[in-house]
């Protein structure tokens, strides 16, 4: 046994003999101003002393509280020295017999104010300025014998080398805060056990501590029971522990490094708990955990530092141990329930979560650690580590079921790790049930989940999560790349061999996962996967090593063994790997419910090739497929395994590769004489992709450009199946299915019309103004690129004369917007048009008989954004253009009203021609895969109608008529319609011409109105459409008319 436990142990009779004395008791419940001691408590005689919760003692100095005779100590009142060095609030002699008791307030304090000196917004000079303060102090050469218990209350010393807590000699009993504990200045400490003690320290209320060097709660020497931590215990020497948004103005007094949160220097025989409440799994029962406490009653143990300092640190000069916390599920010496949090805050500064070790001494951290709840450790420009066992620490198991994580944000390179062993240390076992995981934002350094540099580990088990992964920062920029390791277990340090073992997790919810790199070393080493994912690069050593997947489980990445000596069973489940070249194992065994995926680089011309030098065997319902790292141009062969011996068990099942890439046609075959198997590949035909007419027509160019952007090439190269391989594909493509002209052309169409109306009651002489608002919605309702839906808003306007000798001449101008949304566009592709035209018109009527006609041309503004997105794959890129039109309409109108009283009938026809020339454009913004240069188009059609309108009179032609009407007809289109689009990779490359989809000849339309007149303004409102198969068009507008 640790000489240091001996003192503890033998005086601990002392204290049960002394404690059946009866005592006498004297309390002050009024205000004093002199010191108070046991010794002279009751008239100069000693006895129990209490301070009621009206009392005070409030000397100027020195000792306001002495227990200095075997009696106790009762402060439920107050106890306060201001501005005085050296004071202490209760002092407490070794050698004496007693028990102590505070539930009120202990205060040794300075009346300095903090103050901004140089006027920077921020507070300026030290946080104390008095020195040698305490709380409670313990001193002298012999032990307490009992207790120091707060239940309640706080205490609060401000002055450096200060403490809240100091025991600097033994104490027998235990130490307890269930109250506040605060002090302020530097090197001080919140809880100190500077000697040893023999029942428990046990921190349930706040310890906080501010200053350069401070320690929350400081283990120098043995404990005889538990140092349970069940409360806040915070340390640190920032000013600020809330990062603020312009750190430029904190001057050097506001970044100063505190100590520990915890320190533990001496054994601790009930080891160490960061306690939290149990979870609440019987209602009927107040205590689940046991421990003697109600559970409403328990808080939870949030240890923390804001600093480079160890939230937790664990070791000193000397070899120390850390007994077991309890039996069963607490059967370590380290027990967290709670939470151990570094934090670095500001740029550079570390962070470190727990610390076992590294200090010159052992630390034998008996059945090992145990995290429940949460270790973690943050930075920002700097490297972090959350659990860091260090040389000298040996811990037999590492078991977590909570949460062990680092955070680091750096520009820079850093090291990041979760769980790091250092040579020196030792831990044989590290079981995982919770999540274990690093975090860099930003594109460089290292991120590691578990970094074994003393190679001990000799099991992993995994039911849950070991993750190691960067993440872009916000502001990073576009096109990015992460070029930094991610490993989840890094076992390079590993001589004697490691087992690595993933199973299912008894909760159905949880998929187990390993993200990252999984690097072994020269021991032999065996990985099983039975459950779950790992997605990361496996790298075997020179030993005899295994890997064995079954239960369902996948791994993909990179697959490599230094040694030769692998042996590969895939019962039940899926291996892909992603490097291409040869792989070296002793045997292979395919299952029936077991895949193999390989991958094929045809610009270098090889493929993954499992080289076995024993037996290969494939059982019948094995699955084998090809995926691609690079673009193939040519068919290919590739030999996928090569083996002394293959066994094919039944056919091939060729079903996986329909998981390759959709762009490509592939097929297995065997030579068992050869003992290989061989894929070959070609690229699918335009047909065997589903590609219509026009999407063909680009199939060719789109081939050879895609690969010229590696994000695009795999983005394609990963659509497995006609539909997101067509969806993909199409973003490639220009607008060619002429959504913008019949926009454009519908819309000068019903602009044509208002040109077309009688006007009865307005008086046939001087000038007449009209305005007409334009809607219109063309939807084309066609598979693919061919597809459209478009829709404009424009305003017209035109001056008139009317009594002109041939009738009504005017002028007109137009304005209109336009938007087309082809099918499958990215929610990012925008394609949007303006368009000023403007022109002359003549009207005439002749008893029934109406006939109009009119010119127009106009200049058009024009902006596409075409948009390849694939979600999956993480790819945005836009290629943005803008080029200009001009165009030309024609409108004849001619009508004849028939009426019968109220009644009439109007047979009528029109025809419209429009013609829209539009300039060639070059994208940009794109890049090499994705801009195009596409030519100019000149589109052109004729439109004709012929219909009856049929509409009844309402109202007095002395005020006012109103007329509903509704019109049939059908409307037929000749002409070339909207131009074929003919373009070129910017890159390079054929060009491509696309066929806008053609519409039916004709298609009925229907038509229906109001209109209102008198004899000083004219309004008419209409809407109708026309429908075809596939496509629909409709348009709306309201026209006034003036006199003036």
């Amino acid at each position: 046994m640790d000489r240091r436990w001996l003192g503890a142990a033998a005086a601990t009779p002392l204290l049960w003999a002394a404690a059946g004395a009866a005592q006498a008791e004297t309390t002050i419940s009024t205000a004093v101003t002199t010191p108070v001691a046991t010794a002279t408590a009751n008239s100069g005689a000693p006895d129990d002393l209490t301070i009621a919760s009206g009392g005070s003692v409030k000397p100027t100095g020195g000792t306001a509280v002495t227990l200095n005779s075997d009696n106790d100590v009762s402060i439920a009142g107050t106890a306060a020295i201001t501005d005085a060095n050296g004071a202490t609030a209760l002092l407490i002699e070794g050698g004496r017999t007693g028990e102590v008791t505070l539930s009120g307030t202990l205060t040794v304090d300075e009346s300095t104010a903090v103050s901004d000196t140089d006027g920077d917004g921020d507070n300026d000079g030290p946080f104390a300025t008095g020195s040698n303060r305490h709380g409670v102090r313990v001193t002298g050469s012999e032990a307490f014998h009992g207790s120091i218990v707060q239940t309640a209350g706080s205490i609060t010393v401000e002055g450096n080398d200060s403490a809240g807590v100091s025991a600097e000699t033994a104490v027998d009993g235990s130490i307890r805060t269930a109250g506040s504990v605060s002090v302020t200045g530097t090197r001080a400490y919140g809880v100190h056990a500077a000697s040893t003690v023999g029942g428990d320290v046990r921190t349930t209320g706040s310890v906080a501590v501010l200053g350069e060097g401070a320690v929350g709660v400081a283990v120098d020497e043995n404990v005889g029971g538990k140092l349970v931590l069940g409360n806040a215990v915070t340390a640190t020497g920032y000013r600020y522990t809330t990062r603020p948004s312009d750190t430029s103005k904190l001057d050097a007094d506001d970044l100063l490094q505190g100590g520990p949160a915890v320190r533990i220097q001496g054994s601790v025989q009930g080891g160490v708990l960061v306690d939290a409440p149990p979870p609440n799994n019987d209602a009927d029962e107040d205590d689940e955990d046991g421990d003697g406490v109600a559970d409403s009653a328990e808080t939870t143990g949030v240890v923390t530092s804001y600093g480079q300092a160890a939230a937790m640190q664990i070791g000193g000069a000397d070899a120390i141990r850390l007994g077991a916390v309890g039996t069963g599920a607490d059967a370590y010496g380290l027990v967290i329930k709670g939470t151990v949090q570094g934090g670095g805050i500001y740029d550079g500064v570390s962070g470190l979560g727990v610390e076992i070790g590294g200090r010159g001494g052992a630390v034998d951290v008996q059945g090992g650690v145990k995290v429940d709840g949460q270790v973690s450790a943050t930075a920002r420009e700097a490297g972090a580590v959350a659990l860091h066992l260090k040389a000298g620490a040996s811990a037999p198991s590492l078991a977590n079921s909570g949460i062990i994580q680092t955070v680091v944000a750096a520009d820079g390179a850093v090291a990041a790790r979760a769980v790091q062993i250092d040579q020196g240390a030792s831990a044989l076992w590290l079981t995982n049930n919770g999540t274990i995981s690093t975090t860099i934002t930003g594109t460089k350094g290292s991120a590691v989940a578990v970094a074994d540099a003393a190679g001990s580990l000799r099991q992993i088990e995994n039911t849950n999560r070991i993750s190691a992964t960067f993440v872009l920062p916000d502001d990073a920029e576009d096109g990015a790349v992460i070029d930094g390791e991610t490993i989840a277990l890094d076992l390079r340090a590993n001589t004697a061999g490691v087992t690595v073992r993933q199973t299912a997790n008894a909760d159905e919810d949880i998929t187990p996962a390993i993200v990252g790199d999984v690097l072994f070393g020269s021991g032999d080493a065996r990985l099983e996967l039975l459950a779950g994912t790992l997605n990361g690069k496996v790298a075997f050593g020179a030993g005899a090593d295994t890997l064995v997947i079954d239960g369902g489980a996948t791994l993909r990445g990179d697959l490599t063994d230094a040694g030769g000596g692998l042996a590969m069973t895939i019962a039940e489940g899926r291996l892909t790997t992603t490097n291409t070249g040869a792989l070296a194992l002793t045997r292979l065994d395919l299952g029936s419910e077991g895949e193999l995926v390989v991958t094929a680089d045809p610009v270098a011309g090889t493929a993954t090739r499992l080289n076995v030098a024993g037996a290969a065997t494939l059982a019948d319902g094995a699955k084998v497929g090809l995926r691609f790292e690079t673009k193939l141009t040519e068919p290919a062969s590739f030999t996928l395994i090569d083996a002394a011996s293959l066994d094919v068990q039944g056919q091939l099942d060729d079903s996986l590769l329909t998981e390759g890439p959709w762009l490509y046609k592939t097929s297995l075959r065997a030579d068992e004489a050869a003992g290989e198997l061989i894929a070959d590949v070609r690229r699918r035909t335009a047909a065997e992709a589903g590609l219509n007419a026009a999407e063909a027509s680009a199939y060719d160019a789109v081939f050879e450009a895609f690969d010229r952007d590696e994000a695009v090439r795999d983005a394609l190269l990963d659509k497995t199946d006609a539909e997101g391989f067509r969806s993909l594909y199409d973003q490639f493509l220009p607008d060619y299915a002429g959504g913008l002209f019949r926009i454009m052309a519908s819309a000068n169409e019903a602009t044509g019309r208002a040109i077309d109306e009688t006007e009865a009651l307005l008086p046939r002489r001087g000038m007449r103004v009209w305005a007409q608002e334009i809607g219109v919605i063309h939807r084309q309702d066609l598979e693919g690129a061919d597809g459209f839906e478009a829709g404009g808003f424009g305003f017209a306007t035109g001056v008139e004369a009317t009594d002109t000798p041939l009738g009504a001449l005017g002028l007109q101008a137009s304005f209109l917007n336009v938007t087309v949304d082809e099918n499958g566009a990215a929610a990012a592709e925008k394609l949007t048009g303006s368009a000023l035209s403007a022109g002359g018109y003549w009207r005439n009527q002749m008893g029934g008989l109406h006939a109009s006609a009119g010119l127009t041309g106009g200049y058009a503004w024009l902006q596409g954004d075409r948009a390849v997105v694939d979600t999956d794959a993480g790819l945005t890129r836009e290629a943005s253009s803008e080029w200009n039109a001009v165009t030309a309409a024609a409108h004849l109108g001619l009508s004849y009203t028939a009426e019968a009283g109220r009644f009439y009938a109007k047979p009528l026809v029109q025809a419209d021609y429009f013609y829209f020339k539009e300039d060639g454009r070059t994208e940009s913004g794109g890049g090499e895969a994705i801009d195009l240069a596409i030519e100019a188009r000149t589109s052109q059609q004729l439109a004709a109608f012929a219909g009856v309108a049929f509409g009844v009179r309402f109202g007095d032609p002395e005020t006012m008529v109103w007329r509903p009407e509704v019109t049939v007809g059908y409307r037929a289109l000749t002409g070339d319609g909207p131009d074929a689009t003919t373009a070129q990779f910017v890159s390079g490359g054929p060009s491509f011409t696309l066929a806008a989809p053609e519409l039916e000849d004709g298609a009925a339309v229907l038509r229906a109105g109001i209109r209102g007149q008198s004899r000083y303004f004219d309004l008419a409102l209409e809407g109708g459409g026309e429908i075809r198969d596939d496509y629909e068009a409709y348009d709306a507008r309201v026209t006034a008319r003036l006199v003036f």
